[in-house]
């Protein structure tokens, strides 16, 4: 397969469109590293989906509004794997409401997850990638 012994990050990948895009990229030939931050059984039940199709993948917890747990979940992943190929930044948060009712932690907390984490994620896989001299 084209992308046989490369990997891929998808964040926020235990349900939702996250979880099928894991499936579809393990489908490629990809070996898929399931990021969850509350849904270790549904990581799980996506990873031995994956498996029983006959791809390849991988569970990793943590938030991915918290700054270091990302850096050290990029680490993880390049000390098990040797690279990182691939990032999909697809984990994101709502907390919708009324502007005039909403707490500033609330909105920060969006703004955490939906924005700073995508930048901290790019960040960190593209001092991968760039050493490797390959990656998106």
């Amino acid at each position: 397969m084209k992308f046989t012994g490369k990997n891929v990050l998808v964040t926020g990948s235990s349900r939702g469109i996250g979880a099928e895009v894991a499936k579809v990229l393990a489908g490629y030939g990809l070996k898929v590293w399931i990021n969850y931050r509350s849904g270790a059984a549904a990581a799980d039940a996506v990873k031995a989906e994956i498996e029983s199709a006959g791809g390849q993948a991988a569970v990793i917890g943590f938030d991915v509004a918290d700054e270091a747990a990302f850096v050290d979940a990029i680490k993880t992943i390049v000390d098990a794997d040797g690279e990182l190929s691939y990032l999909v930044n697809n984990a994101g948060i709502t907390k919708d409401g009324l502007a005039m009712r909403m707490k500033s932690d609330d909105f920060m907390a969006v703004i955490n997850a939906n924005l700073l984490s995508a930048f901290v994620g790019c960040r960190e896989s593209f001092k991968v990638m760039r050493k490797q001299k390959f990656g998106a």
